[in-house]
């Protein structure tokens, strides 16, 4: 890695992938082309980390599996935008900040119909980091 560029920190790749599956889960329907969307672009953030943030590569189906289910059961939960801003906050790198909030929007459209639910998640992180939402 590039010495000049900070790696990402593992937690902040957990966090990554809970806020992709937060937005997939926000219009409380989980379809194919959004859980793609999410395979695909932890597997090219991952390339960031120093350490393979989710084990060995061939594991991260199983990360994503195991953290989809905890996903789904703080769908429900009174603590669930408390999550999601604990997701936000965790994510503080100048790198990773418009990745993932263009990662969130693909998410969002990848079923061809963009929820206020999946807005509200992507303008709430958008906020909290001082970015603008993605066009």
């Amino acid at each position: 890695m590039n010495d000049n560029i900070a790696a990402l920190e593992p937690n902040s790749m957990q966090a990554v992938l809970r806020l992709l599956l937060f937005t997939t889960y926000s219009d409380r329907v989980k379809k194919p082309e959004e859980m793609a969307e999410v395979f695909s672009l932890i597997g090219k953030l991952a390339v960031f980390t120093e350490d393979a943030p989710f084990g060995h590569p061939d594991d991260l189906g199983t990360q994503i599996q195991s953290c989809d289910a905890e996903i789904r059961d703080l769908m429900d939960a009174s603590q669930l935008w408390d999550e999601i801003s604990n997701a936000i906050a965790a994510i503080d790198s100048p790198l990773l900040i418009p990745m993932v909030l263009d990662g969130m929007k693909a998410v969002a459209e990848a079923d061809g119909h963009y929820h206020h639910s999946e807005d509200s998640i992507i303008r709430k992180a958008a906020e909290t980091w001082g970015w603008d939402v993605p066009e």
